[in-house]
């Protein structure tokens, strides 16, 4: 749990609650002594506890106030630019503080707890609190997602994050958490998790779920794809603008002869995203780092970014000739893969509050049949790369 603790007297009761968060999951917790500084922190960052002392300071160097605690907490509630904690735990030495504002503290759902003698208690408070956190509100500004959970997700598990494994109740996903400090110096919380199985069905329904359980303001999906030839080359990052379902449509008899009539629906990235990568590809900012940076097998040229049209379909394609039909759909198109289409509808039908997605795969073949495997990993850690960079360095949530 990202934690605040709001205490003027560290060796007193903040230095035991935060021995006691450690004996949960060492917690990731900043500690503040004054209401001033409390209010700075949750201005820039969401944290999942608040932990603060009834008696504070409203600045370093002030006596503190006996309503110092409560005060802090109204003006929480009111102010719309905070960034209002999870839950709330207040703590006392004082019995008449803790009678006084019990009530308070009732009236919304938060605990408070009458001196720190007795720390099962506490601990045991502070373990419902992590459940509640967890189950009820965890939201995450950015989710990273892979189709294949080997390649793909290992290279995002390569990224300089510091991931921790995080399991959700009920949920048989297996996630990992973390936060990224963007170029505008606000710490974005980050979960990454790969798909049950590759294709649309799977993506849709783990991208629909993500956007009910995480709320996410971004959806990044990495990974491979095959690229068209003699448009892009292995290793460049193709971002899908716009992706569609190549396999919709309708099979009809056309003078004696079965012929596919593509009735497509097509989804396109984000105006504002989409800026952005052009600004980059054209620049070709962060390849020479990327191509440089990998020490495997790798081709004799930088990888390069393209926007345009990336085409979803149900079967792994090793046929020149189905490769064809699907630049009939659109003549512009750079690649193909299993999983975007399903990602970007079940976010764009997700409600007035959808996430904005960017789907970023790297060619690791052209589906013929000369297709292998001898390039996957180095398009899933170009792919990766890239995603990151942008993400850490451009994107605007």
């Amino acid at each position: 749990m990202k934690t605040l603790i709001v205490d003027d007297q560290y060796e007193d009761k903040a230095k035991i609650v935060a021995d006691i968060l450690n004996r949960i999951d060492e917690s990731d917790f900043d500690l503040v002594v004054d209401a001033k500084t409390a209010i700075k922190s949750m201005s820039y960052v969401k944290y999942d506890l608040l932990i603060l002392d009834l008696q504070i300071p409203e600045v370093l160097g002030e006596d503190a106030k006996n309503d110092g605690g409560t005060q802090l907490l109204k003006y929480i509630e009111l102010n719309e630019a905070i960034k209002k904690p999870t839950v709330v735990l207040g703590i006392t030495s004082h019995k008449d503080a803790y009678d006084s504002c019990l009530p308070f503290f009732q009236k919304r759902g938060w605990s408070l707890i009458l001196g720190v003698d007795d720390q099962e208690h506490i601990l045991s408070v502070l373990k419902t609190m992590k459940v509640h956190v967890t189950t009820l509100e965890n939201k995450f500004d950015i989710v990273f997602l892979t189709a294949l959970p080997h390649t793909e997700y290992e290279a995002v598990m390569n990224l300089p994050i510091e991931w921790k494994e995080h399991q959700e109740i009920n949920d048989d996903n297996v996630y990992h958490t973390s936060n990224i400090v963007t170029a505008d110096g606000i710490s974005r919380s980050v979960i990454a998790t790969s798909l049950p199985h590759m294709g649309i069905a799977a993506a849709a329904a783990t991208t629909a779920s993500l956007c009910v359980k995480f709320k996410p303001s971004l959806i990044v999906m990495t990974g491979i794809c095959a690229g068209i030839m003699g448009r892009v080359n292995l290793g460049d990052i193709l971002i899908a603008d716009p992706t569609w379902d190549w396999g919709s449509g309708k099979l009809t008899i056309v003078d004696g002869v079965a012929k596919f009539l593509s009735q497509p629906t097509q989804i396109a990235l984000e105006p504002s995203i989409r800026r952005k990568i052009q600004y980059l590809s054209t620049s070709n900012t962060y390849m020479n780092e990327i191509y440089s940076a990998w020490t495997g097998n790798r081709p004799q040229h930088n990888p390069k970014v393209h926007i345009g049209p990336m085409a979803t379909g149900a079967v792994v394609l090793e046929d020149p000739i189905t490769v064809d039909l699907i630049k009939t759909q659109n003549r512009a198109t750079n690649g193909i893969e299993m999983e975007a289409f399903g990602v970007m509808a079940a976010a764009y039908y997700s409600g007035p509050n959808r996430p904005k997605v960017l789907i970023a795969k790297s060619v690791c073949d052209f589906a013929n049949p000369e297709k292998n495997d001898a390039w996957q990993h180095y398009a899933a850690y170009t792919s990766a790369q890239f995603a990151y960079q942008f993400v850490k360095n451009d994107i605007i949530l």
